[in-house]
Parts: C-alpha cells; structure tokens; sequence
C-alpha cells in the first residue's frame, strides 16, 4: 500500500556496495613473490657451485660448536675426494690431537695390505651425550664399516660443560625430531651459508665463525705448541679434574654412550679407546679420587654388555717423554705413537 513516503538514505551512512579487488592490483604483490623465489633459487642454485663453495668458508648447521661444523665439512670434501670412508674416529680434543688417521692407515696397510680410510671427527669439549646423537648420524650419512670412538671419563662427567650439540636443530632434525630450521639446514645450502654469514654482524662471534680450523684434509689437528708441563700447569689440570670429580658420572652422558655402543648391532663395527692421558696425572686419579675409576668401569661393563671392544693403549710403551703438549693432550710424536698403535691393533683384530 502506498504510503507516500519516498525511501531515503540514513544521513551520514554511505549506500551499501560490494568491493572488489581490480585483478591489476595483484600484479605487484605477485611479481614480488616471482621475483623472490627466484633469487632464492638462484642463491639454492649458486651455493652448490664447486668454485663458489671453495671461495666460501664452511657453512654452518646452527651448531653452537664451529670445530662441529669445520669437521662435518671436512669430512663431506673428504668423502667426496676419496668416494667413501672406511673409518670414523670420533671424540673431543684427545682424538682431535691424539689421533693421525693417515699414520694409523700407513700401520694399518703395513700388516695387512689392505687400505683404511679413515677421518679423524674429534671436537673440543664433545662429552658422551653429544657423541651419542651425532655418532648414529654420521653413521647413517657416511656408511663407515669401523667406528672408533676414543674416551676419556671426563665424557660422562657431570660438570663438563660441553658444546650442546644434542640440542642443535639440525642434530634433532636427522634424529626425527622435524622443525623449520633443521629441516631448511639438511635441505639448503644456502640457508647454511646464511647461518654462517649472519655472524658477521657479531664481532664475538665472527672471529671463531670465520676460522679455517687449521686441521689437515683427514680432520686430524696436529699440535703446534708443547707447554711446559711446570707446577703450574700441573695444579691447573688438577684443579679441573677435580672439580669434575666432585660429583658421580652423569646418568645422561652414560645414555649418550649406550648410543654409541647400539650402533654396533646396526652393521658398523664399533671399537672404543681410552684415551690416554699423562702417567702422572692417572696416578693422580688413581690415589685422589674414586670418579675416574667408576667411570672406567662404568663404560667397560656397558661396553661389554654390548658386546664392543674396549681397548686400553699402554701408553709408557707407545708415547715418547717429549710426546705430550700437556697433561691431557697428545702433541706431534705422542700422536704418532698412538697413531701407530691403533693401527697394528685394528690390523691384529682384523679390522
């Protein structure tokens, strides 16, 4: 019915309209996106260059160790060269000096007339638990027939305050656990090199980042200085282990050990070595402290529960006077000797 009244707009509320987008203005935004992706496929692209990787440093993982990250580059150049490598030793600084894989090889092939390829993976300050996450990955990435992983009990001490690799995204990210950046470190060489890169702005941080490592093609880091072993160094050392002993082993640097010795029933055959320390600071140990001796036996009975040798080198025999760079570490002829040893033992236990 007509009412006479003529619709009308409420004063002050624009009449309803639908909006739309014009297909013009996608363009930009889009564009943008293409031209994104690109540069990051062409980044992708360029960092797997061989003459691009060789004028770059060695990219990172994310690792808050760069001797990590130096040793896992090494050891991809040293497969790549060599096709495949028959032995990793693995370990903290004792192995990383201690340990000459081209000496061990020439011991090795002198008894036995076969080769051994073998890539010294020591990093200063690995404990145990860190060994136990990266040892199955290098394992399942490398092939290696023959794992030696040198040991020290300060491994599975509970105040060793080492690089924290287990929690690394990139570890986790082989281990199954997935997230973004350990997906995009195992995928993306040039978010690597991003990782790396970044640390430029860190003037703390850049120096150790930009380091060459110093190591030879086969991982191995011969030691360059000899300190006088003085009364000085000597209640340093002692101070240090010390304070390691003042509590029992750690039942979590113990599981990270249990890991390394479960990869033995997975086809590689794993060797474990005490590392070898000064006589002077065993005998130490030994009169001071129950620590070192209950550590020692708790890695034996492990070992033996899975059925792994566990050797001990005699070190008066093998490593001269002149052969230490302190009480710890293994300088050039101490190196040799050990070196030496190992390999005639591999050779005698038809490694």
């Amino acid at each position: 019915m007509a009412t006479g009244v003529e619709p009308c707009n409420v004063v002050g509320v624009p009449p309803s309209r639908s909006w739309r987008v014009s297909a013009a203005a996608l363009h930009t935004p889009a564009l943008a996106g293409m031209i994104l992706v690109g540069l990051l496929g062409l980044a992708e692209a360029t960092s797997h260059l061989s003459a691009v990787r060789n004028a770059l440093k060695a990219p990172s993982v994310g690792s808050p160790s760069r001797r990590f990250e130096l040793q896992l580059d090494g050891l991809d150049r040293f497969v790549e060269s060599d096709r495949h490598v028959d032995c990793i030793i693995l370990g903290n600084s004792t192995a990383l000096l201690g340990v000459d894989p081209e000496v061990l090889a020439e011991s090795y092939h002198a008894r036995t007339g076969r080769s051994l390829r073998c890539f010294n993976f020591g990093v200063g300050g690995m404990t145990a638990s860190a060994a136990g996450a990266v040892a199955p990955i290098l394992v399942e990435r490398y092939q290696p027939r023959l794992l030696l992983y040198v040991v020290s009990p300060r491994d599975v001490g509970q105040s060793v305050d080492g690089p924290r690799l287990a929690q690394t995204p990139w570890v986790q990210y082989r281990l199954g656990a997935f997230s973004g950046e350990g997906w995009l470190a195992e995928h993306s060489a040039a978010f690597r090199y991003y990782l790396l890169y970044r640390q430029w702005l860190d003037p703390s941080l850049w120096p150790a980042a930009a380091s060459a490592g110093g190591t030879d093609r086969a991982g191995f880091l011969r030691a360059k200085i000899r300190l006088p072993l003085s009364p000085v160094l000597w209640e340093h050392t002692v101070r240090t282990y010390a304070e390691v002993a003042r509590q029992p082993p750690s039942a979590a640097e113990l599981a990270g050990f249990e890991r390394v010795l479960a990869l033995s029933a997975e086809g590689t055959r794993v060797v474990i070595v005490e590392a070898p320390v000064h006589e002077r600071l065993r005998d130490w140990a030994k009169q001071s402290t129950s620590f070192y001796g209950d550590a020692m036996t708790a890695l034996r009975r492990a070992a033996r529960r899975q059925h792994v040798a566990f050797w001990r080198a005699p070190t008066r025999r093998i490593i001269p006077a002149d052969g230490w760079s302190d009480f710890v570490h293994l300088g050039a002829s101490g190196a040799a000797g050990f070196s030496e040893w190992l390999g005639a033992r591999l050779a005698e236990s038809r490694g």
